[in-house]
């Protein structure tokens, strides 16, 4: 069976956004579902570059049957996150997630 290493949640965050606290807080509740992740944008530009991250807070989803990671700007609701993890364990149709209008696959959200 799947386990929770099996999904990861990342969040990338700088010291000086006033927002990143609350995602940080929020996406910790989730550290026995999905490995939990911080990144440090201003110490992990590459990272952060790879991934499409333009603004701060962004938490990226990846997991087994996700096609490609999906990535979510600014402070989330805590049923995006937990729709995130579902669909990446392949709880839940891929389709409710492009349905949402705020999760959407980063080179549509950032392109």
């Amino acid at each position: 069976g799947l386990n929770m290493s099996d999904v990861t949640l990342e969040v990338f965050y700088s010291k000086t956004c006033p927002k990143c606290p609350a995602q940080k807080k929020l996406v910790k509740e989730f550290d026995e579902e999905a490995k939990v992740k911080m990144t440090d944008v201003a110490e992990n530009q590459g990272r952060a570059k790879n991934h499409g991250v333009l603004a701060v807070p962004t938490t990226v989803v990846d997991g087994p049957e996700l096609d490609e990671k999906v990535g979510f700007k600014g402070v989330t609701s805590e049923d995006r996150v937990e729709t995130a993890i579902e669909v990446a364990k392949g709880d839940r149709d891929p389709e409710e997630l492009k349905s949402d209008g705020i999760l959407g696959k980063l080179k549509e959200m950032l392109g």
